[in-house]
């Protein structure tokens, strides 16, 4: 794979804003449409992350972002899409509080690398 999904990651998030700005606005909204849906059925303790999982149908599927997958041993296969979910919240340089878009694998998407024995 010639192009690393975490340098993708992190160029479009440094140079090109507006992309990571428009994975936002899908995401949210995504989620307020979930929320709605949720509080409606009665189910308000869901986190968002969670009402995401059962939208993917990945309830049970393992979840790790490519550098997690990365540190395993695993590497995620040619073609493969990550799911997009909400980060834990940080602060920008002009304090302001936010959830940041993560990008998520499931173990079905990752392929383990062999290790040759000699």
């Amino acid at each position: 794979m010639t192009t690393r999904i975490n340098e993708v990651n992190t160029l479009t998030q440094a140079s090109n804003p507006s992309k990571m700005h428009d994975y936002r606005m899908h995401l949210r909204a995504i989620t307020d449409g979930l929320v709605e849906m949720a509080k409606a059925a009665g189910r308000s303790k869901y986190t968002c992350n969670q009402l995401l999982r059962e939208c993917y149908n990945l309830i049970d599927a393992e979840l790790k972002t490519y550098e997690q997958w990365k540190e395993e041993g695993a590497y995620v296969r040619r073609g493969e899409h990550a799911y997009l979910f909400w980060g834990k919240p940080v602060r920008n340089d002009h304090g302001i509080r936010y959830c940041p878009v993560e990008f998520r694998f499931c173990r079905e998407q990752v392929r383990f690398r062999e290790v040759n024995a000699l």
